[in-house]
């Protein structure tokens, strides 16, 4: 019998998972293996912050989404829990009453927007995941926690998404100037901004674009959002005439050694902290429109569709399951009043 004192003083059995969830063993060794573990003696790190550090080789991802997740969590390593900061906290030992201190402190305390909790609740349940899978933890304390739109503890409100017509998109555009060709790039094509800034002259061909890249920080990784660079990954993206010509006058400008179709004035990439700071807001400022580069994608999915475009072909264009772009790119646009007359009669 493994038996042994918890850190509570009481005493307990170790049931581990790899004996079946049995007490008892054949072996010694076995029975000392499990108090170590159950203790938190194991060679494997228990605690959350341990566990964290070596989290993304053990369980690898893409180079962007293995970042983002290191972004997210190392955000709350350093939340107390309890009295003890939360990567103190032996993973075994945690439970849903902890996640939902943590969703209090980053709603009440940070501000933060509920859309970035729970993208911060996603990575932690992901990374609680591959614990149980190592054996680290039993159960994971974030899978489950809902934190809606409309939380009243949320200081910082998440901004509506507007849709905007292709003529006040196209006008948006114009304002830009010399960066007209890459900014009508996200009116006409629906594309990521972490898609547009990687994109190469041999990615267009004069009448679609191949989305093969994705920019993060100044970084070209291979692969979109929604893969990770393996073989055949990536879409291609149809180009309307205007843009396909203003393409061809962008490339031809740059020259034959710029490796990139869009770059800054010093021919370098754009990251997105000076994009948005030398394109973006003096574009919204000489249009008056106060458009997001997001919105852009959400008004090509909804006009297109409200055309009649194919569900499927719009979804892989967009780089989305059809699942996706229904339940999240697809808004009204206020055209359907005479339709629903006409049809009633």
């Amino acid at each position: 019998m493994a038996r042994y004192s918890g850190r509570d003083g009481k005493r307990r059995i170790a049931k581990p998972t790899w004996n079946r969830g049995k007490g008892t063993f054949d072996r010694k060794a076995d029975a000392q293996r499990a108090i170590d573990e159950a203790y938190g003696l194991s060679d494997r790190p228990d605690t959350l912050g341990a566990y964290f550090e070596t989290w993304t080789e053990r369980h690898p991802r893409s180079e962007r989404t293995n970042a983002t997740n290191e972004h997210r969590i190392g955000r709350l390593v350093d939340v107390e829990v309890e009295g003890i900061p939360l990567e103190d906290w032996p993973m075994r030992e945690l439970r849903r009453r902890h996640a939902l201190v943590l969703v209090e402190h980053m709603l009440r305390t940070e501000g933060r927007a509920t859309t970035g909790a729970v993208g911060i609740m996603r990575a932690l349940s992901a990374m609680a995941e591959d614990a149980i899978t190592d054996e680290v933890c039993d159960l994971n304390p974030f899978r489950g926690v809902r934190i809606r739109a409309s939380d009243p503890r949320a200081q910082k409100k998440r901004r509506p998404i507007r849709v905007f017509s292709f003529e006040e998109m196209h006008r948006f555009a114009k304002a830009a100037g010399r960066y007209e060709a890459l900014v009508r790039t996200f009116t006409d094509t629906g594309m990521r901004l972490g898609e547009v800034l990687p994109l190469r002259p041999g990615d267009f061909d004069g009448e679609t674009l191949q989305v093969r890249r994705t920019a993060h920080e100044g970084q070209i990784l291979e692969g979109t959002k929604t893969d990770h660079g393996e073989e055949g990954a990536g879409r291609v993206v149809p180009v309307p005439a205007t843009l396909g010509w203003m393409l061809e006058a962008q490339i031809n400008l740059n020259g034959s050694d710029q490796e990139l179709i869009f770059t800054t004035p010093r021919g370098l990439m754009w990251r997105e902290r000076t994009f948005y700071r030398d394109v973006w807001k003096p574009t919204q400022e000489a249009s008056r429109l106060d458009i997001r580069p997001h919105e852009c994608r959400h008004s090509f999915v909804t006009h297109l569709r409200a055309e009649g475009v194919n569900d499927a072909d719009l979804a892989e264009i967009a780089g989305h399951r059809v699942e996706t772009m229904l339940a999240r790119y697809t808004h009204a646009v206020g055209e359907s009043f005479s339709k629903v007359r006409g049809v009633i009669g």
